[in-house]
């Protein structure tokens, strides 16, 4: 049969319309499939309207599980992903929409996490010349991350004191070379007992497997105190 059906006004068939006054009648129509000689209906409701099923939708969203919700933020360039569960070491050739209020701090390479109420306390109190004392020793493959250092001086012998970070077996201090939080001298007297305190304005990263040291020149009584964590 060939397609298409004539229809004559006021015999035949009852076309369903919506009376639409001076206007006149409009034709209500369903949505049918398109294969030639279907009349299969669409499915639709009042409440959802036209189901469309996103999942076949090409190129905008990513294989697996598609959901609309999910999205891919992009300035045609770089991609911005959400990050719901933070690590360290981040790569920074994507940027990242954080979820919650989070502090990273580049290291260099990668974006790490600040931490706060999980920091840890280490010191170390001295009456003779150290040359590289081990203070904080970082579990393997982590690196120690510090927040804040305090040093006192105390008894009458004045020397230099360092505060740094060297490799696992290296204890020789290298000005210059090697990365000092603290580098100065202490001249403590009978009346005055000097001593220096600072909470870094972002946490210093020393590199994996370092250890931080102290060096002092003379036999002079010293108290290092240094907060942090490891990553």
């Amino acid at each position: 049969m060939a397609d298409g059906v004539a229809i004559t006004a006021g015999s035949g068939t009852t076309i369903a319309t919506d009376d639409a006054g001076a206007s006149g009648h409009v034709q209500i129509v369903k949505l049918a499939l398109s294969a030639d000689g279907s009349a299969t209906a669409l499915t639709a409701d009042n409440t959802n309207g036209l189901l469309v099923d996103v999942s076949r939708i090409t190129g905008a969203l990513p294989a697996g599980t598609a959901m609309i919700g999910k999205v891919d933020i992009s300035d045609g360039v770089n991609d911005a992903v959400v990050d719901v569960s933070a690590t360290d070491a981040e790569s920074a050739t994507t940027a990242a929409l954080v979820t919650n209020a989070r502090l990273k701090v580049w290291n260099g390479a990668t974006w790490d996490r600040q931490r706060g109420y999980a920091s840890t306390q280490k010191g170390t109190q001295q009456t003779a010349a150290q040359t590289g004392l081990a203070v904080w020793t970082p579990a393997a493959g982590k690196a120690v991350v510090i927040t804040s250092l305090q040093i006192q001086s105390y008894g009458t012998t004045a020397g230099t004191a360092i505060v740094w970070f060297g490799g696992a077996a290296d204890t020789a201090y290298n000005r210059g070379t090697d990365f000092a939080l603290f580098d100065g001298e202490f001249a403590p007297s009978a009346t005055n007992k000097p001593g220096v305190f600072v909470t870094f304005p972002t946490p210093v990263r020393g590199t994996n497997d370092f250890v931080l040291r102290l060096t002092t020149t003379n036999a002079q009584s010293i108290t290092v105190s240094v907060w942090g964590y490891e990553i």
